[in-house]
């Protein structure tokens, strides 16, 4: 458990620079395809870079220093203190606190996400289901909450649907075109390895916003006049979302 909790230490520090030079770089860029490719590369980066050996001729400082703390954390867990071989006195166990905690956050995470794709695949499987021309099945229901789109599911109100059906339909459509749910939930899972992270949230709501902007460029690109968009976006973004994980 020790090595991994290095690994998982090493992942979250690549995951949090990476982020942050992304945020200074790129972030105000308007070519929301690449800044989709450049998110979703630092994730898989973030997890790969720690798994990557570096071998020196001559010790030097850095390496030194990473060294000592995954050889502390491994000889804790073996309860062996280093350089001597022998059993540590009595004291405060801090790493088994520390990984409680972090498997405790882990599983509560994990649970919550479970519980809303439960509870969204349980409401898809009793509503109403029509099929589009392009295959997308539409969930049509009666409550009163925000319209979403999941994996090839477009779950919108009988209201929303007669009000303003077609515009709502474009987005959503072009949100599953462009696999949006992927990258959600690729981003959801990382979420469960470093909840402590505070970049692996950050970085999910600008992967969001990123795909909201490429959904309203689909849905301009049609030919909808950019004004009256604007005002349904403005009037559904205060409605009610229901399911976090959509």
């Amino acid at each position: 458990m020790g090595a991994f909790f290095v690994y998982i230490l090493k992942s979250s520090l690549c995951l949090a620079v990476f982020y942050l030079f992304y945020r200074l770089l790129l972030s105000k860029e308007t070519f929301h395809r690449c800044n989709r490719i450049a998110l979703l590369s630092i994730i898989l980066l973030s997890y790969i870079l720690p798994l990557a050996t570096i071998t020196t001729n001559q010790h030097t400082m850095v390496s030194t220093a990473v060294t000592t703390v995954e050889d502390l954390l491994i000889m804790y867990e073996q309860n062996v203190v280093p350089n001597q071989g022998l059993q540590p006195e009595f004291g405060f166990p801090w790493q088994e606190i520390l990984i409680i905690c972090y498997v405790a956050g882990a599983i509560f995470f994990i649970l919550c996400h479970l519980w809303s794709l439960g509870r969204m695949l349980y409401f898809i499987r009793h509503n109403q289901r029509k099929q589009l021309p392009d295959g997308t099945l539409l969930i049509i229901h009666s409550c009163n909450f925000a319209p979403f789109s999941w994996m090839k599911y477009i779950v919108i109100s009988q209201a929303d649907l007669k009000e303003n059906g077609h515009d709502i339909l474009l987005h959503e459509q072009a949100h599953i075109r462009n696999h949006h749910s992927w990258d959600l939930l690729l981003v959801e899972v990382c979420s469960w390895l470093q909840w402590f992270n505070p970049a692996i949230w950050l970085l999910k709501q600008e992967l969001q916003n990123i795909h909201e902007y490429e959904a309203d460029e689909e849905v301009l690109r049609q030919g909808i006049d950019a004004r009256q968009y604007q005002m349904l976006l403005i009037k559904k973004a205060v409605g009610a979302r229901l399911y976090s994980i959509a």
